[in-house]
């Protein structure tokens, strides 16, 4: 925290000579953190703690109208252990959302649905607030011919009913090579078995739905396609139990782009899995939709992962993995178009709550001052502006720093003597031994 909260050193250009540049961290002032439902304590504290690393104030706003308990808890220990004069923790729905994103904030953290997501950034442009909105959507997962379905099938697996896929970056649907697709959805529906058992319900490894409401919207997506349900599909409202299901489309793409279960992000243990036989009209599919948080490929195949790599957009994009790209904290988090705006994690959430203060200290002798800068600009000021304010390209930049040290290597190789004994001087003069 103390180099991230440092100042940074940077080069001077010729027109600031003498002088220092820098970039100084400071933070935005007070801003408002608005957690979200399926993971209450991660997605509320997470960006809670990046706020407070960059010395800000903040309101953190719980998810209790649909996590009342987790809430509470939050709620409790942040009043207990955190400064009450700097954090405040505030719970309640939908009316309070409201009230809270009609004022004043200098940075507003959203983690929610697109349509919410919509309604905080138009509030926020009323009093040109920075916003940092984490979305979702429909997050792509592409299988080809060349993968190895043993490991493709278990990570598919993990990540989809991971919280019984009420999950951001939960695979939403496939595009699986017609060579492989039967055997694919094969592998994948022993798979789901292996990890929760014949029936998942009285697994102690797979969650419920969050509520009724988020159950019924799931349960519509089967009843509109029974006949596409290769394992899966039974639904127990009251106990708001939704068994890991997949529907299989076959090579039919008509169906499966126009189905329910693809009009809308699932957030839910349904899994659509349709065949290809061009991997450019995945590609074209993909690239022509909106933007996705997570792209998923799973190819030994060079080519193809090149393809989706260059010519689709998506926030984060996994080679042979799912989800696990949040565990590092290296990489930035976050979204692109509809699926989010700004990043965090880590050192990201410092810099997402900081703005970054461009610093420049120069020395007030007039002597120091660069006679062509005022006017009256004659042919000779003009050009000397010119040149010195000319943006060289990289490679003479750093063939001039080549110069300059080897010039110096040899001048003090020519003059060691006297080398030494300016070293020797100053070494008496400022270090006290």
């Amino acid at each position: 925290l103390e180099e991230w909260t440092s100042e940074t050193c940077v080069s001077t250009n010729l027109v600031n000579i003498p002088g220092s540049s820098s970039i100084k961290p400071d933070p935005l002032g007070c801003v408002l953190v608005i957690g979200c439902w399926n993971y209450p304590v991660q997605l509320s504290l997470v960006p809670l703690v990046g706020a407070i690393t960059a010395g800000n104030a903040a309101l953190l706003k719980l998810p209790s109208d649909m996590v009342p308990h987790s809430s509470g808890v939050i709620k409790k220990l942040c009043e207990k252990y955190l400064d009450q004069s700097a954090i405040k923790v505030v719970e309640g729905g939908v009316r309070i959302n409201q009230a809270l994103i009609k004022e004043r904030w200098d940075k507003v953290f959203y983690t929610g649905s697109e349509l919410v997501g919509k309604i905080i950034y138009q509030a926020a442009a009323e009093h040109l607030t920075p916003v940092c909105l984490e979305m979702g959507g429909k997050c792509p997962v592409i299988v080809g011919k060349s993968s190895n379905l043993e490991v493709a099938t278990k990570r598919i697996a993990w990540g989809k009913w991971m919280n019984a896929g009420q999950t951001c970056v939960a695979p939403d649907h496939i595009f699986v090579d017609n060579s492989i697709a039967d055997t694919f959805v094969e592998k994948l529906a022993t798979t789901v078995k292996e990890f929760y058992g014949p029936d998942a319900k009285k697994s102690e490894f797979f969650c419920r739905m969050v509520n009724e409401r988020h159950t019924k919207r799931v349960s519509e997506m089967l009843v509109e396609h029974k006949g596409k349900i290769i394992t899966g599909g039974t639904v127990d409202l009251k106990e708001r139990y939704i068994e890991p299901t997949i529907l299989f489309f076959g090579s039919d793409w008509k169906t499966f782009t126009e189905s329910k279960a693809m009009r809308q992000e699932i957030f839910g243990p349904v899994l659509p899995v349709v065949a290809y036989r061009d991997v450019n009209k995945v590609r074209d599919y993909i690239a022509e939709g909106e933007k996705p948080l997570s792209l998923y490929v799973f190819s030994n195949d060079h080519h193809e992962k090149e393809l989706f790599l260059r010519k689709t957009s998506s926030g984060a994009f996994l080679v042979n993995e799912i989800a696990t790209h949040l565990s590092n904290e290296e990489l930035p988090f976050g979204g692109v178009g509809h699926s989010g705006i700004s990043s965090y994690h880590g050192k990201f959430s410092f810099d997402c709550f900081s703005h970054q203060k461009a610093v420049l200290r120069r020395p007030d002798a007039t002597v120091f001052d660069v006679f062509a800068r005022y006017p009256p600009y004659t042919k000779l000021k003009i050009n000397l502006l010119g040149t010195v304010q000319t943006v060289w390209p990289a490679s003479r930049v750093r063939a001039i720093k080549l110069f300059l040290a080897l010039a110096f290597v040899y001048f003090a190789l020519r003059n060691r003597k006297r080398v030494a004994g300016l070293l020797h001087w100053l070494i008496d003069t400022f270090i006290d031994f």
